[in-house]
């Protein structure tokens, strides 16, 4: 009988112990930085790619700082990692393989994705990926038990509150979207909103999106219909030998990372344009300071170069 009770009480103590904490990981300093500070808030470990050109030439060209906060361990990718199984010598395809492997995996691409991007930070919340679906209340509802919510509320209050950033970035949510994304920006937006005023980012979600389909113009109300994005982060804006470079190559050196997830492969060469509109606070003072960000994100970054018609190895550059 005791040992039955033991067992019992074993059980409720590993029920109820914190879900794994990956924790902060610093990947550089980024301390003498003058550009603007800007957070990623995103559920899986591959949804920084949705903007992952904004991120690279805020951190390269404007001497930025970008770090990013994962919610979930991105567990339920398992589906997809058919050609990974190879890559990591292991059945990922099979639920209880993939589920108890894929967070570490997916942990590591990440920061090999983040390192691309040049990113200061990661923080990993570890919580649960639990499966695909578009219904929100799953995840957020009053009798979800997906995720620990107020931790994670805990989690971004407490990066929000230390860091002070200018901008926090996450994914457009829409209903027909994945509900771990919908909650991720929906918990972001919560946070940014009970920062003060004065000291509030401006939070942007963002989309992948082609010339054909640009979202229209969206305006302030209460400021006569004052124009307030959306913001536009070109991938193909064009540098290097002949115009011959595009920051679409770093996206796709982003979306190479992610490995374990065959279908994010499929995204290389999808979407010219990050498509980024407020969320939350959505007034004009807020829409002035994105459109200074992507102004200068607009400007050139690289000086071209010209190299002599030699045909030599050596051949001075001019």
């Amino acid at each position: 009988m005791r040992s039955v009770a033991l067992a019992v009480l074993i059980a409720c103590v590993a029920c109820s112990a914190p879900r794994p904490d990956f924790g902060r990981v610093e990947l550089a300093s980024r301390s003498g930085a003058q550009g603007p500070r800007c957070l990623a808030v995103i559920a899986h470990p591959d949804d920084e790619t949705a903007f992952a050109g904004s991120l690279y030439k805020l951190t390269t060209y404007l001497d930025g700082v970008c770090d990013v906060v994962v919610i979930t361990n991105g567990e339920g990718g398992f589906k997809y990692a058919t050609l990974a199984e190879r890559v990591y010598g292991a059945e990922l395809t099979d639920e209880r393989v993939g589920r108890a492997r894929l967070p570490e995996i997916r942990r590591a691409e990440m920061l090999a994705a983040a390192r691309v991007l040049g990113v200061r930070s990661v923080q990993f919340l570890g919580e649960r990926d639990h499966r695909y679906t578009t219904d929100v209340e799953e995840v957020l509802g009053a009798e979800a038990r997906v995720w620990d919510l107020e931790r994670v509320r805990r989690a971004l209050a407490a990066v929000l509150t230390d860091q002070r950033y200018d901008f926090v970035f996450a994914l457009a949510p829409s209903p027909d979207t994945h509900a771990h994304h919908q909650a991720a920006t929906a918990l972001a937006a919560e946070a940014v909103l009970a920062q003060p005023e004065s000291e509030r980012p401006v939070m942007l979600v963002a989309r992948v999106a082609d010339e054909s389909d640009l979202g229209p113009t969206q305006v302030a109300p209460e400021e006569d219909n004052a124009p307030i994005g959306p913001f536009r982060f070109d991938r193909g804006q064009r540098f290097g030998y002949q115009d011959k470079l595009d920051y679409r190559i770093v996206v796709h050196w982003d979306i190479a990372e992610h490995k374990s997830q065959g279908t994010m492969q499929l995204a290389v060469n999808q979407g010219r344009f990050e498509e980024f509109t407020l969320f939350g606070d959505r007034r004009l003072a807020a829409a002035q300071r994105a459109a200074v960000l992507f102004a200068r994100l607009s400007e050139p970054q690289f000086q071209p170069k010209t190299y002599d018609s030699a045909p030599t190895q050596d051949a001075p550059r001019r």
